[in-house]
């Protein structure tokens, strides 16, 4: 069993040739996309898929209902208990995995090509039967809560969990994806097989499928597997209504480093300027040692080990959001220096250098995603969750090289304004009058 799936394994950090990302789209479910990058190289199968079922989705009042209910995925299913489902996974080198996220939840399946069908026949009676027997849920969110009193000691998480909850309130993206104890404790399994009724439904369901298998061959597969979905749609989540806490926010942590989450309003993935914004966020703080925030926060003074910022597109809202640790004494300098590199990028805007280095980093390493069926299954879902053609691959490099240093100028306009900037600190600070000089 473990060289099976030491094999398996293997085989899935093996190079694909790059023409195994051309991809086409497979009749198998009505009104569900369906992408497959066929790729007969090696005898591995991936997939990957997702439902409208994030923690956005989340009852009031019972946040963590999505993720556990994901998390209950493997632990038994029909007729067959955890133990049972999992033993037949295991048995055929089957892995399958869930990632819960505010706006959907992602499946991934991998396994050899000789054991497609019946992986798949187990993915769809999880997905389609589930149990969620008291002792696994009694299990599991025994965990979830373990690991959230754990997260309670970590700035990182605590920062990430307080940002989310100002900048968005209490509901659809300000809940935590992963709930809280008390949130936790009020999730019945009749919740979980309500939700899951709802949610894991063919409404918004998004399918991406790479390796050794034909369309011919898919199609069946999943009709057979997925075809007893419901052939529904989840209601959605309200849009946020309010977005945005500017100013700055102490939760209180005694830890010797600080975290530090900054964000503001970013843009939807079709906002016309969002591959520019992308461009102005990679020279900001998105290029890692190259950015300009670990040119002043790092290497100038410092300060930190690592600053970085992300261009976050949700479904119903943008985020530009920044990390960064420092020591104690010098928090208030750090967040001084972000807020003056922004001034001054919007100022001055990127360089002739800066624009060409960052067309070239993102040309260039985006064929280093597509490295494995696993990469691919999992970008090419990616691109199915934020509404990108088909055609996107063969067009992205080319829109790219089309930005222009004005492009990136407007979009860093709209996206980088310290005024608004909600700043987010897990730790605690010293009083002004001991901070260093330069401090402001």
């Amino acid at each position: 069993m473990m060289r099976r799936l030491a094999f398996l394994f293997a085989l899935l950090l093996v190079p694909v040739p790059a023409e195994a990302a051309k991809v086409k789209t497979v009749a198998a479910l009505a009104n569900v996309p369906v992408w497959l990058s066929e790729d007969h190289t090696l005898p591995v199968i991936a997939l990957s898929l997702s439902f409208p079922a994030g923690s956005s989705f989340d009852p009031s009042g019972k946040s963590g209902m999505s993720a556990l209910a994901a998390y209950l995925l493997d632990e038994g299913a029909g007729d067959m208990n955890a133990d049972a489902f999992q033993s037949a996974l295991a048995a055929r080198g089957i892995r399958l995995e869930v990632s819960p996220s505010r706006d959907t939840v992602t499946v991934s399946v991998m396994t050899l090509s000789a054991n497609a069908k019946e992986a798949l026949r187990l993915l769809g009676l999880a997905l389609t039967r589930p149990r969620f027997d008291a002792d696994a849920v009694t299990r599991v969110r025994l965990q979830m809560m373990q690991s959230f009193d754990v997260s309670r000691e970590d700035p990182n998480a605590v920062a990430e969990r307080g940002f989310y909850s100002l900048y968005f309130g209490p509901y659809t993206y300000g809940r935590a994806v992963q709930g809280e104890p008390r949130s936790l404790a009020a999730i019945s399994a009749n919740d979980l097989k309500a939700f899951a009724k709802s949610h894991w439904v063919q409404g918004g369901l998004k399918i991406a499928v790479a390796g050794d298998i034909s369309a011919a061959a898919l199609a069946p597969l999943l009709k057979s597997s997925l075809g007893s979905l419901p052939d529904a749609t989840p209601p959605m989540p309200p849009v946020p209504l309010r977005v945005g806490a500017a100013g700055l926010h102490i939760l209180a942590l005694e830890v010797p480093q600080p975290a530090i989450y900054f964000g503001q309003a970013g843009m939807l993935r079709r906002d016309r300027d969002f591959l520019a914004g992308m461009i102005a966020n990679y020279i900001l703080g998105g290029a890692g040692s190259g950015s300009r925030l670990t040119h002043e926060i790092r290497e100038q003074r410092g300060l930190t080990y690592d600053v970085s910022t992300d261009l976050v597109p949700y479904t119903h809202a943008g985020l530009l959001l920044g990390t960064v640790s420092t020591r104690r004494d010098a928090v208030r300098q750090t967040i001084s220096l972000v807020k003056e590199t922004m001034r001054k990028f919007v100022s001055e805007g990127p360089t002739e250098q800066e624009l060409d280095d960052a067309k070239q980093y993102l040309n260039g390493s985006f064929p280093l995603a597509f490295t494995s069926n696993a990469d691919i299954a999992a970008q090419l879902n990616s691109f199915q969750q934020l509404g990108l053609p088909l055609d996107y691959l063969g067009r992205r490099a080319d829109l790219i090289a089309a930005v222009s240093r004005d492009d990136v100028r407007r979009a860093a306009r709209r996206l980088f304004d310290p005024e608004k900037l909600t700043i987010v600190v897990a730790g605690s600070l010293p009083t002004r009058n001991t901070e260093p000089a330069d401090s402001p």
